[in-house]
Parts: structure tokens; C-alpha cells; sequence
């Protein structure tokens, strides 16, 4: 039988896949399980949502995109921890087209019902927009407008650091404001939207300003199951150099297990 190289390659960088991802699945187990524990210890609230999304054509055409999503959160009286990580890999024809990358904990005190302080360090790499890896340190307040069965309506206003060293050996230092919002509503028992708008102003810079944005629909299949379709954007408006477009979107369907 022969192989050409291209094929050979293919299979390679597809090894390579699963043997991160199964690295990457027992981090989050672990990290998931742990909270768990000490949760069912100490009488106190977890809440995991794992989203999952797989797409793979062979024959004519050799395509393949994984999405993999966690965001777990463990609440002690007024004490929330947070753990969001979010892994993305496209491959088309054997040749890797996206690989994106991100681990966030977060800490926040809440002084009140409505009223929260939090801190939050988020961790990122992303191979095609020429970041080799980025830390973002984040310090600020929530405040909840609405908070009720069908409707949750909040707002963050903070700081953001950023640290990031490139893949072409730069690096990059700046100060960013940061506003945050969040929407979602309940319309039915087994359907929901969300919608959440980031903005972050750069003190260092003023044209590079960051914009994010997804739109997301959820349709509850069991008590456990969903069917979540999303919609997100993000917009860099002074990319790293030798980066061509200053917007990334992604276009998502996929299985979520909330519990």
C-alpha cells in the first residue's frame, strides 16, 4: 500500500490531536471532579456546563474542526470560584487551519445580592493570530440588574493587563478598561438565548481597542442534554503583525451537558 506525505502528515497532526485531547480531558476531570468533592463536603453549590462539537469529512474532501468547552463554577456562601477553558482545532486537506486555546480562573466576593468584586486570570493561545501565549489579569465589579427564573441581566466594569508574547519573538504590554454585559432569557421551558457584549478600550494604545460578542440559542433535549447553536465574534483592531484580518468569527453547533 502507499502513502503519500501529505496523508502521512495528516495522520501524524491527527495523533497529535487526540493524545492533547485526552490530556486535555483528564486536566479538566480532575479539576471538575476535585470541585465536586469538595463541594459535596462542605454542604456548598457546583455548577458544570461542558459543551462538545465535532465536525469531520473524509474522501474528496479531508476537513475536520473540534470545539471543546468547560465552565464550571463552585459557590460557598459568598465565595465563587470559577474555572472557563475553551479549545478549538480546525484541520482542512491535512493542513491545520485554527488552533485557539484558552484556560480562565476567577475568584469573586459578592457584598451583596446584587453587588460583586472579583479577580481573574486567563491564560490563551492562539497560533494564527501570531500569539504564542498571553496572560490577562483582570480585577473589577458585577452588579445584577435583573435576576430571576426566566430573565438574568448583569454588568462588569474593570481592568485588564495584558502580557502577550508572539510567535515572530515580540512581545506586547498594555492596559485595557474593560465593560461587560451579559443577557439571557428564558422563553420557554426548553428554549433560551444569551446574548454577551465585551468591550475593552486600550489606556496604552487608543487604536487598539478589543471588541467581543456572542449570540447563543439553547434547546433542552433531557434535563441534562442540550442542543446550543452560537454565534461569536471577536475583533482585534490592531492585530499582532503579519495577522491579515482584524475579525475572527466562529459559527457553532453543538452538544452541552449541564449538571
Amino acid at each position: 500500500m502507499n502513502l503519500s506525505l501529505s496523508s502521512i502528515d495528516f495522520r501524524t497532526r491527527n495523533l497529535y490531536f487526540i493524545n492533547m485531547l485526552k490530556i486535555f480531558v483528564k486536566l479538566i476531570l480532575l479539576i471538575t471532579t476535585s470541585l465536586l468533592s469538595f463541594s459535596l463536603l462542605a454542604d456548598a453549590k457546583l455548577d458544570n456546563e461542558t459543551e462538545v462539537g465535532i465536525a469531520a469529512a473524509n474522501g474528496n474532501t479531508q476537513t475536520e474542526t473540534y470545539n471543546f468547552k468547560q465552565t464550571t463554577q463552585y459557590k460557598n456562601v459568598k465565595d465563587v470560584f470559577g474555572l472557563k477553558s475553551r479549545y478549538l482545532n480546525a484541520t482542512s486537506e491535512g493542513e491545520e487551519t485554527a488552533r485557539y486555546f484558552l484556560l480562565s480562573l476567577r475568584y469573586e466576593k459578592e457584598v451583596s445580592s446584587r453587588l460583586g468584586l472579583f479577580a481573574q486570570e486567563t491564560f490563551e493561545k492562539d497560533r494564527f493570530a501570531n500569539i504564542d501565549q498571553r496572560f490577562g489579569t483582570d480585577i473589577g465589579g458585577r452588579y445584577h440588574f435583573i435576576e430571576t427564573d426566566p430573565t438574568k441581566f448583569f454588568s462588569e466594569l474593570g481592568y485588564r493587563y495584558f502580557h502577550e508574547d508572539r510567535l515572530d519573538g515580540s512581545q506586547a504590554y498594555s492596559n485595557y478598561g474593560r465593560l461587560y454585559t451579559e443577557w439571557e432569557n428564558k422563553w420557554r421551558e426548553t428554549f433560551s438565548t444569551k446574548i454577551w457584549i465585551e468591550y475593552l478600550p486600550n489606556f496604552t494604545e487608543q487604536k487598539d481597542w478589543q471588541f467581543n460578542s456572542e449570540l447563543s440559542l439553547t434547546a433542552i433535549l433531557t434535563e441534562i442534554f442540550s442542543l446550543k447553536s452560537s454565534f461569536l465574534l471577536r475583533r482585534d483592531n490592531s492585530p499582532a503583525p503579519g495577522v491579515k484580518y482584524k475579525n475572527d468569527t466562529l459559527l457553532t453547533t453543538a452538544i452541552v451537558a449541564k449538571f
